[in-house]
């Protein structure tokens, strides 16, 4: 099986994280969601799970349809 090496950049998320919540740590405290967790999964070391991908959604006002948007973009 071949491995996939792209990586995901998550720079709009996180910039999305400040502008509404102003850190990672009130974000994480809202998720809920530990900020170890959270930082691996910004790293692109962990995956999103697509009920956390939701739970962003809906905290940071992201519509549905923007998903790939904020979650899929390589780098």
């Amino acid at each position: 099986m071949e491995e996939n090496n792209q990586e995901f950049n998550f720079d709009k998320l996180v910039g999305r994280i400040i502008e509404k919540f102003k850190t990672r740590e009130n974000f994480a405290a809202k998720v809920p969601m530990s900020i170890p967790t959270l930082i691996n999964k910004l790293n692109g070391t962990v995956d999103f799970k697509r009920k956390e991908m939701l739970r962003f959604c809906e905290l940071l006002d992201i519509p549905l349809e923007q998903i790939p948007k904020f979650f899929y973009e390589t780098t």
